[in-house]
């Protein structure tokens, strides 16, 4: 299991993914996967971020 990251720490690496297209495709797998183990849909016009920062804090993830 991985270890728990700040939830800055975790936003600046999100973000820093939003910069690429690649970044951008690797954050829509993510959600995917997300969505797949939990079943949560992403509302729309939600942040794609807010979307993955949630389920990681849910999961343990990330911690304040």
């Amino acid at each position: 299991m991985r270890a728990s990251k700040s939830l800055q720490e975790r936003q600046n690496e999100l973000r820093a993914l939003l910069a690429t297209r690649e970044g951008r495709n690797e954050l829509e797998g993510l959600a995917s996967r997300y969505y797949a183990a939990g079943g949560r849909v992403r509302v729309e016009g939600t942040s794609l971020i807010t979307y993955i920062l949630v389920y990681e804090r849910e999961q343990g993830l990330i911690h304040n």
